[in-house]
């Protein structure tokens, strides 16, 4: 059996990847920040393939929690997910230095320390770091999302000096386009026009790159 730590296991993305990867015979860690309605109704359907754990990623003490809970259950990853993100639209006025710092903490630097304390583990497993990042990287860009841009930038030049780093651990990026989650907050009515990737292929899409003998690459999945 094949353990996996997935980030942001709450959200849309993570909860459909989550029902997945159990339905496939993985023992899935599931971490969420604040809502566990979701991944406890996903533990409490495969409690012998499951754990819960909460933490805020936005701080350091709890990225060691993270550490130490998995250790603590001798618990050997193979698979390391970096899903958890958070996004700030707004205009230009409304941003400053410290609307940066947490899009950038929770969507760089906690990957940085997940793949830091986990990457030679799962090298010597010869299993897989994927980080989920956006199309936006890829000249799909906005000023309204420019601190999500620039996390997400840095996501990926972490994608590719970990990967050199640790070779055998296959640690790549996939850059989706637009998903249909809560994190767009958009109005039904512009919905509408556009094109989301279905969370059934963005699932695929991930367990096909899990997969994968590929490292330092940053898959573009758009619509």
């Amino acid at each position: 059996m094949k353990y996996v730590l997935l980030t942001g296991a709450s959200g849309g993305l993570g909860i459909a990847l989550a029902r997945k990867l159990l339905a496939k015979k993985y023992f899935v860690i599931l971490h969420y920040h604040k809502n566990s309605e979701e991944v406890q109704r996903l533990h409490d359907e495969y409690p012998k393939t499951s754990l819960i754990l909460q933490a805020n990623l936005l701080e350091d003490k709890e990225i060691s929690k993270i550490v130490d809970f998995i250790k603590g259950k001798n618990i050997t990853l193979d698979i390391l997910i970096n899903n958890a993100a958070i996004d700030f639209n707004s205009n230009l006025s409304e941003k400053n230095k410290e609307t940066f710092l947490k899009i950038f903490t929770l969507n760089t630097i906690a990957p940085f320390l997940l793949i830091k304390n986990f990457g030679k583990e799962i090298e010597q497993k010869k299993g897989c770091i994927i980080n989920i990042s956006s199309d936006n990287t890829l000249g799909k860009n906005d000023p309204r999302t420019m601190e999500y841009d620039v996390s997400k930038s840095g996501l990926n030049m972490l994608t590719k000096d970990f990967a050199l780093k640790f070779p055998n651990a296959h640690i790549n990026a996939i850059a989706f386009g637009w998903l249909d989650t809560k994190m767009n907050d958009i109005p039904e009515d512009i919905k509408k026009y556009i094109n989301f990737i279905p969370l059934e292929q963005a699932t695929e899409e991930i367990l096909e790159l899990i997969h994968s003998k590929k490292t330092g690459i940053i898959k573009e999945v758009s619509e």
